[in-house]
């Protein structure tokens, strides 16, 4: 360690208190003056908004209604698995105020996905969408040791179900929650789910402190983007961090209008962005290049747009010069992070290199090491490690996960990256295999699991696969059939639809093998065995007759 090649954040770094909770920084702090009747948050779908005073002050009173019929306590988790909408952030900060941790889960999972996260989590009080009851029902009961936690919905009723907010209305109000005598570094927020390599998702916990450490960071990296005067229209899930950081939280800190969206559609995104004059627009590279290519673009009038923020990849050079040549030349800033250490790096609108994911974010400091974790020269890549505020504590109920993910007091990102001589980070690779499907995170070694319980299949590999199509990672499958399949070319085509279907109807859709199932006569490994993943993108077009062991 003592020669270790420490790179730091050049951006101010904010003080972090460690004596106060998230619902009271948010209720203490209000860093541009917004008034307390300036609306905040809208429904694209309904009429139905809250302001910035409204959202504080129904936040204590639905927090006193989950207190007087749930018993919350500090501690208590609270599962969430619902689309966006003005009611699922109202229900966020209810939540947080009364203490309790919220667990947010992606509202396309399966019974068995649900099983997974209730299995980590185990929640006293699950609020889902109505349509979900069936199956969340379902995962519930097959959880083991765990009493069938009480249920409400949210986004509409069901017969016997309490609904959430009209059914918990309270005329008091609860007390925020206090830690001014407590270290809040020690009280998890929220628990978001994250996918790895080593299999299925983990519940990755974020401090109080992690997550006030994010706002101020952002704030203090970018005030002239992050502010009050932001307009935008939203529509990444709230379960992701994405979300839940952008619109959740930050968004109702700094009192910034958000118009949220319950399904992505871009023609519904740029109709929005146009009649409510828009000036921040946050995307995904599947949606920059949507854009890009999109003919019509011109006939929205998007002159309000002033940034343009996008998360998730790099975006090559070509769709940014196209972008900004659409949007009047508004700067294009991209970031770099994880559910993990919630954002690492940061462009600020100032200073951008084309092609890099920006500067360590404020507070965060990194090293760029080998297999070895020997630190490289400046310039050369190597896995980025990285410490800070905005690291989360652990994974809930997986030690041994977590003891494997940090290293020395530096946590393993798994991804390659490289600094040049200005401090501009570069994303050139990703170590872990995880797939990005349009901003979901996908487990390759999770479909790897569904494929090779397939009675045909003797060896199966899942790798990402980049589709210029639909401008994402797509999920491509690889397979060895057992010796029992018909080996002329129709009843192998025959096969891998079968695979393909079988595979698909485990998972949920943003999981599915959209690159297809491609058999092959062998899967390349090493000597020890290990999968070669790389050699197995040339065999997309065909079958692979032989390949050397390395």
């Amino acid at each position: 360690m003592e020669n270790s090649r420490i790179y730091r954040s050049t951006y101010p770094a904010p003080h972090i208190p460690t004596d106060i909770s998230l619902s009271q920084f948010l209720s203490d702090y209000n860093p541009d003056a917004v008034a307390s009747d300036k609306v905040i948050l809208e429904d694209n779908w309904s009429d139905h908004s809250v302001t910035y005073g409204e959202l504080r002050f129904r936040a204590s009173q639905d927090a006193q209604g989950l207190r007087d019929f749930y018993n919350l306590n500090v501690g208590d988790v609270v599962a969430v698995s619902a689309p966006n909408s003005v009611d699922h952030v109202l229900l966020i900060h209810s939540v947080l105020w009364t203490g309790a941790t919220l667990a947010l889960l992606n509202f396309l999972s399966t019974e068995d996905d649900f099983l997974h996260y209730f299995t980590i989590c185990r929640p006293k009080l699950v609020v889902i969408d109505p349509d979900l009851y069936g199956v969340v029902f379902k995962a519930l009961r097959r959880v083991q040791s765990l009493a069938v936690p009480h249920i409400i919905t949210i986004g509409g009723s069901r017969p016997n179900l309490r609904s959430y907010p009209s059914d918990l209305e309270s005329h008091k109000a609860l007390p925020v929650f206090d830690l001014s005598s407590s270290d809040n570094r020690n009280h998890t927020a929220v628990i978001c789910f994250s996918s790895g390599t080593s299999g299925k998702p983990k519940g990755v916990e974020l401090s109080h402190y992690n997550l006030i450490a994010s706002l101020s960071g952002i704030r203090s990296t970018d005030p002239a983007f992050y502010n009050s005067d932001s307009r935008g229209v939203f529509f990444a899930p709230l379960c992701h961090i994405y979300g839940l950081n952008t619109v959740g939280l930050m968004g109702v800190w700094l009192g910034a209008y958000t118009m949220l969206m319950k399904r992505y559609s871009l023609d519904e995104l740029l109709k929005l962005s146009s009649s409510f004059k828009a000036n921040t627009l946050r995307i995904v590279p599947s949606i920059a290049l949507a854009m890009a290519k999109e003919a019509s673009l011109e006939s929205y009038d998007l002159s309000s747009i002033k940034f343009i923020m996008c998360s998730g990849a790099v975006l090559q050079r070509e769709v940014i010069a196209t972008l900004q040549r659409k949007f009047n030349q508004a700067p294009i800033f991209q970031g770099y992070g994880m559910t993990e250490t919630n954002i690492a790096t940061l462009r600020s609108h100032e200073w951008s290199r084309v092609g890099s994911v920006g500067r360590l974010f404020a507070n965060v400091q990194a090293r760029i090491v080998d297999d070895d974790l020997n630190d490289v020269d400046e310039g050369q890549d190597g896995e980025m490690l990285v410490r800070g505020p905005t690291v989360f504590r652990r994974y809930l109920n997986d030690p041994t996960a977590t003891s494997q993910t940090f290293h020395d007091g530096w946590m393993r990102t798994g991804d390659v990256l490289h600094f040049d001589g200005e401090g501009f980070l570069y994303l050139t690779d990703r170590k872990k295999d995880l797939i990005k499907y349009k901003g979901f995170q996908v487990s390759p070694s999770e479909l790897e699991g569904i494929l090779t319980s397939h009675p045909e299949v003797d060896e199966g590999a899942v790798c990402a696969v980049w589709d210029n199509n639909e401008g994402t990672e797509i999920p491509t499958a690889y397979v060895k059939l057992r010796h029992t399949v018909p080996t002329d070319i129709q009843g192998r085509v025959n096969m891998a639809i079968d695979i393909q279907t079988f595979v698909n109807t485990k998972v949920s859709s943003y999981k599915r093998l959209r690159g297809g199932v491609h058999v092959l006569e062998e899967i390349p490994k090493t000597a020890s065995g290990k999968i070669l993943k790389r050699l197995l993108l040339p065999a997309r077009s065909g079958v692979i007759k032989s390949l050397p062991k390395l």
